[in-house]
Formats: C-alpha cells, sequence, structure tokens
C-alpha cells in the first residue's frame, strides 16, 4: 500500500511535465508543417515567367452537323399503298427518274369514271348547240302534221254539233264536248310546232351555258383524274443521292395534299457541295466573315482534316431556350471525304487573328486591377511592381503584350493549379489545367 502510494503521488507531481512535452510536441508538428507550407508558397509566389517574342494565332471552334448542299424531302401526291421502291439508300438519281410507283387500281378506276362523265357532258353540251337531229325534226314534222289534222277533224265536228244544236237536235252536253276537243287539239298542235321549232335551231341561251358548264366540270376531273394516275408513279425532282429511305414496300402513303404535311417517303441530297451547318452567338457576329477559310475535324475521319470556307452567314438572330441570340451559319468543304455521313458532327477552326514575332507572355500571367490589365514585373530578386500592359491577341495559352513591357523583362504571378482531364478550360486555352491568378 505505501508502494501504491508513492506512484500516485510521483504522477501527480509530473503531470504538468508532461502536459508541457505534449504542447512543445504539437508546436513542433505545426511549426514544421507551416514552414513547409510557407516553402511552397514561397516556391510558388517566386515562379517568374520571362517576355519572349512568339507568333500567336487566334482560333475559333464552331461545331455543326454535316448535310448535304441541298436535302429534299419525297412526298406522294396521291394517297395509295407503296407497290415499289426502284433505289436504296446511297444510289445516284437523276431529275425525271422514276423511284417509287404506289398502287394505282383505285386511281384508274376514277381515271374511267372521269372520261365517261366527260364524253356524256361533251354529248349533252353538242346537242344543246346544234339542237335535234335530222331524224328528230322529221318525227316531229308528222306529229305537226297530224295535229293539225286532228284540229281540221275536230273543227268540223264542233261545226255540225252547233248547227244541230241551234236547231234542238243537240244536247249541251255533245255541243260542249265538241269544244273541248277542238281546244285540245289546237294545244296539241301548238305543242307540236314548238317542240319543231326547238329541234331545228339551236338550244336557249341559258341551256347553252349550263351544258358548257357541266362541260368544263367534266374536263376538270378528267384532267385531275389523269394527273393523280401519272403521280403515282414518283419521280426524282433533282440530280443527288439517296439519303434515306423512310417507308417499305407494303406502307400507306399519305399525300401532302390539301393542307396535310404526308409522309416522307425518302430524302435526295444535292451531294455536289457537303456543307456543316452550325449556329454561332453574338460575340462572333463581328469577328466571323463569309469566305474565311475553316479546316474541319470530322468524326468519321481520324487521320487528317478536312479544308473549307464560310459560305454563308444569317443576317438574323434567334434566341435559344436559353435566351441566347444565335445565328445560323453555313461552311463548305472543298475537299473529297468520300462517301459522307450526313448528321455526323464536323468541328471547325477558323482562324481570325494572327501575329508574327510578337512580345508574350502566359495568359495566366497577366490579370486585371482596379479595370486596369497589369502583371508584377520583376524589379530586383526581392522586389517586384505592378505594371499596367496593353495586350493584344491570344491562342488560349499564350497573350500578345503590346505596350508595358520589353523583352527579356521578368514577370511573376501567384498561381494555384488543378489537374483536370482533356478538353479543360483552363486560361482560355485547349490545354489540360484551370490557372487561377493572384495578385498580392
Amino acid at each position: 500500500m505505501r508502494i501504491i502510494g508513492r506512484l500516485l503521488l510521483w504522477i501527480w507531481r509530473a503531470k504538468w511535465t508532461i502536459g508541457g512535452f505534449a504542447v512543445l510536441l504539437a508546436a513542433l508538428v505545426f511549426g514544421i508543417k507551416a514552414s513547409t507550407q510557407n516553402n511552397a508558397r514561397k516556391e510558388v509566389e517566386e515562379t517568374t515567367y520571362r517576355v519572349e517574342r512568339a507568333d500567336i494565332v487566334r482560333t475559333e471552334t464552331v461545331v455543326g452537323t454535316l448535310t448535304a448542299k441541298s436535302q429534299i424531302d419525297v412526298k406522294a401526291k396521291v394517297g395509295g399503298i407503296l407497290k415499289e421502291l426502284k433505289v436504296k439508300e446511297g444510289d445516284e438519281v437523276k431529275k425525271g427518274m422514276v423511284i417509287a410507283i404506289i398502287d394505282d387500281i383505285d386511281l384508274r378506276k376514277s381515271f374511267k369514271m372521269a372520261q365517261a362523265r366527260y364524253e356524256l357532258s361533251r354529248a349533252q353540251y353538242e346537242k344543246a348547240k346544234k339542237g335535234g337531229t335530222r331524224e328528230q325534226v322529221s318525227t316531229l314534222e308528222r306529229n305537226v302534221k297530224d295535229a293539225e289534222v286532228e284540229v281540221n277533224l275536230a273543227r268540223e265536228n264542233l261545226n255540225r254539233i252547233e248547227s244541230l244544236y241551234k236547231k234542238g237536235y243537240s244536247s249541251d252536253q255533245e255541243y260542249e264536248d265538241a269544244k273541248g276537243r277542238l281546244e285540245r287539239a289546237e294545244a296539241s298542235l301548238e305543242d307540236a310546232k314548238t317542240r319543231l321549232e326547238y329541234a331545228k335551231a339551236s338550244a336557249a341561251p341559258e341551256d347553252v351555258k349550263i351544258a358548257e358548264a357541266q362541260l368544263k366540270s367534266a374536263k376538270l376531273e378528267l384532267e385531275i383524274a389523269q394527273e393523280d394516275l401519272q403521280n403515282a408513279v414518283i419521280r426524282s425532282e433533282v440530280d443527288g443521292k439517296v439519303l434515306s429511305i423512310q417507308l417499305e414496300v407494303g406502307d400507306t402513303v399519305v399525300p401532302a395534299v390539301q393542307g396535310r404535311e404526308g409522309n416522307v417517303i425518302m430524302i435526295i441530297g444535292d451531294t455536289t457541295g457537303i456543307l456543316v451547318k452550325a449556329q454561332i452567338g453574338e460575340d462572333l457576329i463581328g469577328i466571323l466573315k463569309e469566305g474565311m477559310p475553316v479546316s474541319f475535324e470530322l468524326s468519321f475521319i481520324k487521320d487528317r482534316r478536312v479544308k473549307g470556307r464560310i459560305t454563308r452567314i444569317s443576317h438574323f438572330g434567334e434566341p435559344n431556350p436559353n435566351g441566347v441570340v444565335m445565328f445560323d451559319i453555313e461552311m463548305m468543304l472543298s475537299e473529297d471525304i468520300g462517301e459522307p455521313r450526313f448528321g455526323s458532327t464536323a468541328s471547325g477552326d477558323i482562324v481570325v487573328g494572327r501575329v508574327e514575332n510578337a512580345l508574350s507572355l502566359p495568359v495566366f500571367a497577366v490579370t486585371t486591377k482596379e479595370g486596369k490589365t497589369v502583371v508584377k514585373k520583376v524589379i530586383s530578386p526581392k522586389k517586384t511592381e505592378t505594371v499596367e500592359v496593353e495586350i493584344g491577341i491570344s491562342d488560349g495559352r499564350k497573350v500578345e503584350i503590346k505596350s508595358g513591357l520589353s523583352e527579356g523583362e521578368k514577370v511573376v504571378a501567384e498561381v494555384t493549379e488543378e489537374a483536370e482531364g482533356p478538353g479543360g478550360s483552363g486560361g482560355g486555352g485547349r490545354g489540360g489545367r484551370r490557372v487561377r491568378v493572384m495578385m498580392r
């Protein structure tokens, strides 16, 4: 028990010594770490960059889609079942060449019916215009003569009955019947004469006009039926290449008529020229110009770049879903690329500025301070001075120094580097790091 008590007393007396040792050890570790950090920071701060001469080329990249010079959606003007396809994807076609056929059974029936209606209307018009035939006139002349004989007989009968009636040998009824017979005979004679006159002369003007209008209507229906029958055979409207087949044999073809869109049978493109269609923002409208050369990287060509040029920049911009106003741009390839893959991605580099043997610095050595473009110029090994500079173009890695520094002078920049994968946005270039410039 006496030994245990002495041990506890010793621990109590030594506690301040142990605590001091722990504090001392922590301070030592912190000091080492701080020293390491300061040395690393000092090493970054003392990184200098010399003003050197270099060729600087500013390039803008526009990404778009490969398309034919012009593309036509082939649609039918008549509906029906797609009976036959005369071409396949990749085939070259000429203007007027038969490329598809629609089943025309119903169309032929409609054509024959329209043809019959036209023939009937034409006959009716000719009849109305010329009057009756010779046989009709002859028959009507006999009818007139017969009617005249009937009138004479009826008149003689009336005279006989009337004489008897006055002597009291005939009744009132017999007298009235005789009068009625004469009246009917005279009416029949007038009708027969009218028919004869009508047959000998042309029809009334209004009847001729009606017959003529019916003939014109029948002729129009016939022309439409004939055109529909011809449209069942679909021909190419341009020279080009079949880019895509949209329907198969046996599919129902919906015609593009009467406000309907209709369905696309195939797409034909004019491949005499190959375009890259893209959009650019307002920031490039004053920089890019029609005629500028373009160097393309195509997704399906891995071993080389393809030359081209800007052929069109739209004068009218429209906002995209993000509210940024975009302008359509077209660039044409000027080299053969073999079998094109329309719809694929094409990336075009356009040189918009170039200076040779210019004073330059890395872009991250230049920053802004209080609205001025400045660098930290090295005055002596232990002294720097912030000076204003005028800059020119940049290629994303180097920037042109137009004034404020001389060749060989040094600047220093405090930077923090963060590793990134390929295609990072470091310093405005295409390299793989992001640089944050810090001014003291």
